[in-house]
């Protein structure tokens, strides 16, 4: 039982505004079986010509059944005339049962760049295979940024972590009776490594649906995962 939640656990830790500065702030929490496993707390902000966000990771509510897991990550760069994201400087720690990874990436022009990574990885993708890319946390802000009801599912973005490339896209919007917003989606490995004890099904489709904000706009309200052990459901509480 304990390895099924590792595996949950790790298969979380891989998820345009107009002119005037946009902020997010949410918490989701990770359930399986009506189990909580975690929680993850992001945060996003865009200005006209600028952007950063970040989120956290960590695991609990299971006492004993899972690894003691915190995930950080923080990423910021240029937003372009275009509505789309540049990043320009990628960072993230792990922290899993007292032992610390930490790496940083820094993008000159569309070229990736890893200055940090402790301790060094023997897995490490040739960041001159990302060139493109966004960082991961860029790829999380795309898919849990507010979002006008015409952006809402559309996504077909590549993300880099220094270890691997991965496709995030979404499909077309569905409106449900109830009037919320869903769409289905995808995280795919294309090029490099599967994080430690996982395999490729776990990076696998998801489910995900909306709700409207005061002002309008679209939030992801919950996101269910489709595991090789059952759904898995990310949702604001």
């Amino acid at each position: 039982m304990k390895t099924l939640f590792n595996l949950i656990a790790a298969c979380l830790l891989l998820a345009s505004p107009g002119g005037a500065a946009s902020a997010d702030q949410v918490t989701f929490v990770l359930r399986f079986a009506g189990l909580k496993l975690g929680s993850l707390v992001y945060m996003g902000n865009e200005g006209p010509s600028t952007y950063a966000a970040s989120m956290r990771f960590q695991t609990g509510g299971v006492a004993g059944l899972i690894s003691n897991v915190t995930f950080d990550a923080s990423s910021q760069g240029r937003r372009l005339p275009d509505g789309k994201l540049s990043p320009t400087r990628y960072w993230e720690e792990t922290l899993r049962d007292g032992d610390q990874e930490v790496t940083e990436i820094v993008w000159r022009g569309k070229t990736p760049d890893i200055t940090l990574e402790t301790p060094a990885q023997p897995d490490q993708l040739d960041p001159r295979q990302a060139i493109g890319s966004v960082d991961l946390m860029t790829g999380m802000h795309l898919l849990l940024r507010s979002v006008a009801p015409e952006d809402a599912c559309r996504l077909d973005t590549t993300t880099y972590d220094g270890k691997r490339l991965m496709r995030l896209s979404l499909d077309a919007p569905d409106k449900e009776r109830t009037g919320q917003v869903t769409c289905s989606g995808g995280f795919s490995r294309l090029k490099g490594v599967a994080p430690q004890g996982m395999i490729d099904i776990l990076f696998g489709g998801f489910d995900m649906t909306y709700r409207s904000l005061p002002d309008g706009r679209l939030r992801v309200d919950r996101m269910v995962l489709r595991t090789p052990v059952g759904r898995v459901s990310l949702a604001v509480e």
